[in-house]
């Protein structure tokens, strides 16, 4: 008898790489962005650990996210926060953090710091950053978005490359460019 995968992935190929996206019956559990042989090799891992695990059978919600995510990277505005999300093991203030990106306009940045003062807590900018780079599903959560107060693009766990691609992709990364040129950014919020 068959068994029933508990982790679906689907492939999304944008021209800035590959995007993997798995998903529990639960919701979207985490998206891989790399080059193609990286996220192939996550893949081999996971299913190394456990055959079972990893199933390519696709549902509704690994549809609409590729469709989503086709969009996205065709340059359009998408509404993630539509999508159920299965986070297990994320911690209340990880939670917290990310639920704050969704509050960052499209093609708008951030910095580290006005999200620590959203939470209420202005010195906990590093924590703020570390929260992000344990982002489990990066585009949805659009952590790309929050930079360093400086001005500088800051941390992405999938890499600066693709941090650069996504906010030059909402327009985000041209306007910082723009404030880079005429002195010290300056950052909304």
């Amino acid at each position: 008898m068959p068994v029933t995968p508990l982790l679906r992935y689907a492939v999304v190929e944008p021209p800035q790489g590959r995007i993997l996206l798995l998903a529990t019956r639960r919701g979207l559990a985490r998206v891989i962005l790399g080059p193609p042989e990286e996220t192939v090799r996550e893949l081999e891992r996971l299913s190394m650990a456990a055959p079972y695990i990893v199933g390519r059978k696709k549902g509704r919600l690994l549809g609409d996210l590729r469709h989503a995510m086709k969009r996205y990277f065709s340059g359009r505005k998408v509404d993630f926060s539509v999508f159920p999300l299965d986070l297990g093991g994320a911690t209340e203030f990880q939670r917290r953090v990310w639920d704050l990106t969704w509050a960052i306009p499209y093609g708008s940045v951030r910095s580290y710091g006005w999200v620590s003062r959203q939470m209420g807590d202005g010195g906990c900018a590093r924590a703020v950053g570390q929260a992000l780079s344990r982002n489990p599903v990066p585009v949805v959560f659009p952590c790309h978005r929050v930079i360093e107060e400086s001005g500088r693009r800051g941390g992405f766990t999938a890499g600066l490359v693709w941090k650069g691609a996504l906010l030059e992709l909402e327009g985000g990364e041209q306007r910082l460019r723009w404030r880079e040129r005429r002195g010290k950014p300056k950052l909304v919020g």
